[in-house]
């Protein structure tokens, strides 16, 4: 009977232990960057904010799922790029992204104390986003989506692929630290709102003609140098953005595991 009695008491100490172990709170807080038709390499100067809270549930010392809210700013710009100054084209997105991604780490990792404190691990997932691509004109910001500069109309709300990895650390049985790089692959090819080709810019002067082509900028006396149907941008190269972000997480642990 006292063998039942200690089998059952053990038994329920681990999945109290289990239980206390397995929910997170946390944030993450680093910068953000794209690649596409205006940046076919990352730019660091062209770094922007980023940030985000997210959620925890660790199904054991190896897996876990994390769903995210994150807010990321990404630009690009043409001048960044001796071979593109003269199209001189440039950018802004905001986006609002929800997602959730499954962890899986490379080493035992818990508050028990004969699993490691610090660990590598992998992530993947989905994620739906909201973006506004905008640019500068004037001293005023406009919304690309709503100009059409390539006769095109397309949602602001895409899907993605997130994926990447990082390294954490307890540095107590709560409060765990980490760095994170993940990659996130969209299916538009309007983040930066350059795709396929110049539309019949006729009657050139307005704001939607100013901010299609911008090479006036740039130009010997202010001349557009495009021409209706010219390649304005590579259909065939999605746009890709990215967060680098430190993290910190609260883990609910009021139980210590020694098993």
């Amino acid at each position: 009977m006292l063998k039942i009695v200690s089998t059952f008491v053990l038994i329920l100490s681990a999945s109290l232990c289990s239980l206390a172990q397995s929910w997170e709170l946390g944030g993450m807080l680093g910068g953000s960057n794209y690649h596409g038709d205006l940046a076919y390499n990352i730019v660091p100067k062209a770094t922007r904010f980023s940030g985000g809270i997210f959620y925890k549930y660790n199904f054991n010392e190896y897996w876990s799922i994390k769903p995210t809210i994150s807010y990321l700013k990404i630009s690009g710009a043409d001048s960044n790029f001796d071979e593109y100054r003269l199209r001189n084209l440039s950018f802004r997105n905001n986006i609002l992204e929800v997602g959730s991604m499954f962890e899986f780490n490379f080493q035992q990792f818990s508050n028990r104390t004969i699993h490691r404190k610090s660990t590598f691990y992998a992530m993947a997932g989905i994620a739906a986003f909201l973006h506004k691509p905008e640019a500068k004109l004037n001293d005023e910001w406009y919304d690309l989506t709503a100009i059409g500069t390539e006769s095109q109309r397309y949602s602001k709300v895409q899907i993605a692929v997130p994926f990447g990895g990082g390294v954490k650390h307890a540095v107590t049985p709560n409060f765990i630290v980490g760095l994170e790089v993940g990659w996130r692959k969209t299916f538009t090819d309007y983040l930066d709102d350059v795709s396929t080709l110049y539309p019949d810019m006729t009657g050139g002067g307005s704001e939607a003609s100013l901010l299609t082509d911008r090479s006036w900028e740039v130009s010997e006396n202010n001349k557009q140098l495009a021409n209706t149907g010219d390649q304005r941008g590579d259909p065939n190269l999605k746009d890709w953005y990215f967060q680098t972000a430190f993290t910190i997480s609260y883990r609910f642990t009021p139980i210590k595991c020694p098993f």
